[in-house]
């Protein structure tokens, strides 16, 4: 498939959004996510909503992860989960641990696949998507108009997940 294909299969997945839903904490017996924020969507920007969590080991905070709802072309290249693990706890599996408990967050909005990306040098990353199961669908220019461009990213891997 082409870039625009890919967009349009992308664009076509179906969501329900009807607001945002009380997310308890969630817990696979290591690591716990936590809802600290949520966003609405922001039309102006082509943003969708977004809930943002900390990922806590033993109640300390050790990095963050977010879900964002729904499916554009801004999402196409920025991903629907977006992770970071601080430096100090790295290693440790925590990012796939976290990607695995916002599953049923996706699903309570009738998502089916999510979109990982990163930076093409990012074997970390890449590891993480690895692990998911996730597919990798192709490295991909980052567009000119894309806050990712804005922020120096040139080119992406762009991974598709699975979820049913």
């Amino acid at each position: 498939m082409t870039i625009p294909e890919e967009i349009a299969h992308f664009n076509a997945l179906s969501v329900v959004f009807n607001g945002f839903i009380i997310l308890p904490e969630q817990s696979d017996g290591v690591i716990s996510l936590i809802c600290q924020e949520i966003h609405s969507a922001n039309s102006e920007k082509n943003w969708v909503p977004v809930y943002l969590f900390d990922i806590l080991k033993n109640g300390e905070k050790v990095g963050g992860i977010n879900l964002r709802i729904g499916y554009n072309e801004m999402l196409y290249y920025g991903g629907n989960i977006g992770y970071r693990v601080d430096e100090a706890h790295r290693g440790n599996g925590y990012a796939v641990r976290a990607c695995r408990l916002l599953v049923a967050a996706a699903k309570a909005h009738s998502m089916t696949k999510l979109f990982i990306t990163n930076e093409y040098r990012n074997a970390a990353s890449m590891r993480v998507c690895e692990k998911l199961g996730a597919r990798l669908l192709r490295t991909a220019p980052v567009p000119e108009w894309h806050d990712l461009y804005k922020k120096g990213d040139r080119f992406l891997n762009i991974y598709e997940w699975n979820i049913n």
